[in-house]
């Protein structure tokens, strides 16, 4: 019998939608869903099927669990702030995926790799919905000769479950410094003051103020893209979809600008999700955890350290995520002029 994944927190809302998203993908892996509170958890495994509960507690060496315990992954879809899924996943040589932690707590799960860097595969994942602003900005800058800047705005709806709790995060993801991260004119700055906010439109065209905000995309679209500024804002309001007549949903905006062919180019590229960010957060997680593991027709991954724009393909991703309903906006380039963006694209 396979090991089975252990789901850290995995009662919690977005750790709820991780381990369904992950039991659609794939039905007969065994899933252990770990939380305090076992009822929960004994519920939710009697919801998805071939799941187990068990009680664990994050902040006990080893989650808690005895020495024999079985597994075949950690996943932490809360924040790892012991390291106590991380170290287990190491002495088991088994795959681990964080989906929890923030850019400015980084440098502790990069510690331990480097001590131990041939002992299992380690997932850095808590980018911003598992990180499709990164796969949307790859996309939409590959045939750009020099990208100077990319601004991604993401719209949590004030009425999404999760929307409270995603403030609580962005403000607890600032405390690490003199204020938020991002890059500017070529160097890393900490975003205070008025310069930590910024306005952008929302898909239906409202400007909103977001907030400087400093999740791993911050440096996957640097490093991808080499452009000398780089920020993501946050705001919480009335979704575009919702403002339509529709549900609760969750949006990103990325705006990119650059050069082809010696000419400037700007492009607008969104994505929009009908079923809310915890959703779409725990897919995106589902997806990098498949991937790793090898269950989606490639390989297993060795020991080493990822970002998931490392594990998947940019247009398997996002297909992956308009078959789960998303609406994906590439804006198409017009040679005869500016960007236009004519192409929608929506999932089954």
């Amino acid at each position: 019998m396979e090991a089975p994944i252990l789901f850290a927190g995995g009662t919690g809302i977005v750790g709820r939608e991780a381990v369904r998203a992950f039991r659609e993908r794939h039905p007969s892996m065994p899933i252990l869903i770990g939380g305090r509170d076992l009822a929960r958890a004994q519920t939710l495994a009697s919801e998805v099927g071939n799941a187990s509960a068990i009680r664990i507690d994050i902040d006990r060496p080893r989650l808690g669990l005895g020495e024999a315990d079985r597994l075949g992954a950690v996943v932490m879809t809360v924040p790892d702030e012991g390291l106590n899924g991380l170290v287990p996943a190491q002495d088991l040589g088994i795959p681990y995926l964080s989906m929890g932690n923030w850019l400015v707590e980084v440098g502790a799960e990069m510690a331990h790799f480097i001590r131990r860097p041939d002992a299992s595969p380690v997932v850095l994942a808590s980018h911003w919905h598992g990180g499709p602003a990164v796969f949307l900005t790859q996309v939409a800058t590959a045939d750009m000769d020099v990208v100077h800047s990319v601004a991604v705005g993401a719209v949590v709806d004030e009425r999404d479950a999760t929307g409270p709790a995603a403030v609580a995060d962005m403000e607890r993801g600032a405390e690490g410094g003199s204020g938020v991260w991002a890059f500017e004119d070529g160097r890393r700055v900490w975003l205070t003051g008025a310069a930590a906010t910024r306005e952008f439109r929302t898909l239906d065209g409202r400007a909103l103020q977001g907030r400087a905000f400093s999740p791993y995309d911050i440096v996957s679209l640097q490093a991808m893209t080499r452009a000398r500024s780089v920020r993501f804002d946050l705001a919480t309001a009335e979704s575009s979809n919702r403002s339509r007549g529709g549900s609760v949903a969750t949006e990103l905006i990325v705006e990119i600008e650059g050069e082809l062919g010696g000419r400037p180019m700007r492009r607008r590229v969104t994505l929009e999700f009908g079923k809310g960010q915890a959703a779409l957060t725990g897919l995106g997680g589902a997806l990098a955890l498949s991937t790793v593991l090898g269950l989606e027709g490639r390989p297993a991954y060795p020991p080493g350290l990822y970002f998931p724009e490392r594990l998947m393909e940019a247009d398997w991703y996002l297909s992956a995520l308009k078959a789960a309903g998303a609406v994906i906006d590439l804006g198409e380039h017009d040679p005869s002029g500016p960007n236009r963006a004519t192409t929608q694209e929506q999932g089954a």
